[in-house]
């Protein structure tokens, strides 16, 4: 369990190992190239550009990225970047994928592809992992950007893969509740049964050594103390690593809602192919880019 980013950092980030290369599909973007050279500087990373050469180099210039050290790869304005940013990938030559100047679309076409892309699995889902006001621990989440209404197929997937991304991160037995309005079943409320039948799942060692609590609303996912005002009995109660939501605009919403407190740390990233693929918006602070490429990089460590 780690208390915020910084005692991740310090537990996961071997300062002695080679820097990880974070490939920039897409690098004429100021802010992708910020974020990039800004990672660099503490320490995570080596840039890989990916883009038209001389854009790349105006850029560079023009906002005094000169002196950082980075490869450029030129592409095409006919060609797609993260094609090539795939194809690099492939040669052994870039760990995880940083979003620079296309559309997500375009960035996942060539990811996605099932001759020469990335998803073994054919699977991909946003792991957040965040660092909350209030809670004792960091708190991951998952799909707040890529479902919008998982079926209980997709659930589990979600659930397979966001584990194998926390044991990663050194977690050894990650805990994920099913978050639903209330901790009860309702046939009415379809989420709070694919809720119980993950639980069933997991107590029957479909997720290995981990488990799932659900359904459960997030005030007893997040606070002993509501859960022993409410009567409600589990060992997982206020002690969550993880939250599942029930559709994508659920974690959409709170993650907004936090992102509004300044004290609160959001990074997260797309999981489930061969490597880590961090996205972050032109409004994202610079705190959410970086520790977004710090997770990444965390995550590319193991195979």
């Amino acid at each position: 369990m780690y208390k915020n980013y910084e005692a991740l950092k310090e537990a996961r980030l071997d300062p002695n190992a080679p820097k990880k290369r974070i490939i920039v599909a897409g690098a004429v973007d100021e802010h992708a190239l910020e974020a990039a050279f800004e990672a660099q500087k503490k320490g995570y990373v080596t840039p890989v550009l990916v883009g038209s050469k001389d854009s790349i180099l105006e850029l560079i210039n023009k906002f005094g990225f000169e002196n950082e050290v980075y490869e450029i790869v030129h592409c095409e304005p006919d060609t797609n970047p993260s094609s090539l940013a795939v194809q690099l990938v492939h040669e052994g030559r870039g760990d995880f994928i940083l979003k620079g100047k296309l559309e997500t679309k375009d960035l996942l076409k060539p990811v996605l592809d099932k001759k020469t892309g990335l998803n073994d699995n054919g699977f991909i889902t946003h792991f957040g992992l965040m660092q909350i006001k209030g809670y004792h621990k960091l708190l991951a989440m998952s799909d707040s950007a890529v479902i919008p209404y998982p079926t209980l197929e997709d659930k589990v997937k979600i659930v397979k893969i966001c584990m194998d991304m926390l044991r990663k991160l050194g977690y050894e037995k990650p805990v994920v509740g099913a978050l639903c309005a209330v901790e009860t079943v309702n046939p009415k409320m379809p989420e709070t049964a694919d809720a119980e039948a993950l639980q069933n799942m997991s107590e029957n060692g479909e997720f290995g050594n981990g488990a799932v609590v659900g359904p459960i609303s997030y005030d007893l996912a997040t606070r002993r103390e509501a859960a022993a005002i409410k009567g409600y009995q589990s060992p997982y109660a206020g002690n969550v690593d993880m939250l599942l939501v029930p559709q994508m605009v659920t974690g959409n919403v709170m993650s907004k809602i936090w992102n509004a407190d300044e004290d609160n740390i959001l990074a997260g990233c797309l999981v489930g192919a061969n490597v880590p693929i961090a996205l972050t918006s032109r409004s994202a602070s610079m705190n959410e880019k970086l520790y977004s490429i710090l997770l990444c990089s965390l995550l590319s460590e193991t195979k």
